[in-house]
């Protein structure tokens, strides 16, 4: 029998373990400790809630994190990814209302073959692709000519807002206000905390004038697992320097030094400078890979 739980706070260790054993070398792209680290910002007990566990005879076959209101990030274990009955079970937690609000949701669930199937056959749509990539650590990280032009730190929470404003610049394009400053580093001290702190590594990277200009988080899954680079960001007004490949290489060899398999990364196909970055960083990509979108009429009492 499979049931269906939301843990709490005490369970996000356990979790992250049984997470963290998932992480294959034909890693799928699907959600990896990494990601719960990121949504982590909100503190322990949000993460926790934002979480659904299933699990059969007292082991846990699935983990799904709500990431917004209508986005559902999925990873199963690998031996039960064609599992057409527990796929059978988690399309009615989802489609019932269980676990999804009502209205129009996309359930990300990448290599799950049995579930996408199910939901596909409902009527589920798919979304736009994603491209999963992957870097072998098993050699050495190759160099890039922007490495000597860009000195990189690991940093801690004394340097966290350098970190988001290059982070806010490369995504939202314009200076963050005090109190936008003031929340988020509020939130990233949180995150880097949080049950999830001992997986991250933060790093900067500064030019040659010392100005911070590039900025990521890679997170490690155990020895031998892959490790996720998530997120990678350039300052706006450094577009075009190559940052984004060196700190992407900087980040793959810290996760080559806590003994990771792989630097793994999924770029959405319509940011064609992301795919680029990583590319020329020497990863290879892998066939692209679509979220499910559908619509759930009601919800579960």
């Amino acid at each position: 029998m499979t049931t269906l739980t939301t843990p709490t706070a005490a369970r996000l260790a356990g979790i992250t373990r049984t997470l963290s054993e998932w992480q294959t070398a034909d890693w799928k792209g699907f959600l990896h400790p990494g990601d719960l680290g990121w949504n982590s910002m909100a503190g322990a007990e949000k993460s926790a809630a934002d979480l659904r566990c299933w699990t059969a005879d007292g082991t846990v076959v699935a983990i799904g994190m709500f990431d917004g209101e209508d986005l559902f990030r999925m990873a199963m274990d690998p031996a039960a990814l064609d599992d057409d009955e527990l796929a059978r079970q988690i399309e009615a937690d989802l489609t019932s209302g269980r676990v999804l609000p009502a209205g129009t949701v996309t359930v990300e669930a990448r290599g799950a073959l049995a579930l996408r199937k199910r939901l596909r056959a409902r009527g589920w749509n798919e979304g736009e692709p994603w491209t999963p990539l992957r870097l072998d650590l098993r050699t050495p990280v190759p160099a890039h000519p922007r490495d000597a032009a860009l000195r990189v730190e690991e940093i801690g929470l004394d340097q966290a807002d350098d970190w988001i404003s290059v982070h806010w610049s490369a995504f939202k394009g314009t200076p963050p206000s005090s109190d936008d400053r003031r929340r988020l580093v509020h939130r990233w001290t949180t995150m880097a905390t949080g049950p999830f702190a001992h997986l991250a590594h933060h790093l900067i990277g500064y030019d040659n004038t010392d100005q911070p200009v590039a900025v990521t988080t890679v997170w490690t899954a155990g020895d031998g697992r892959p490790g996720l680079i998530e997120p990678m960001g350039v300052h706006g007004a450094h577009h075009g320097n190559g940052y984004g490949t060196a700190i992407t290489l900087a980040g793959a060899r810290v996760l080559q030094q806590h003994s990771a398999s792989a630097a793994v990364v999924v770029a959405e196909n319509s940011t064609a400078g992301a795919l680029a970055t990583y590319l020329a960083a020497g990863f290879t990509a892998s066939e692209p890979v679509t979220d499910l979108i559908g619509s759930v009429t009601q919800r579960h009492p």
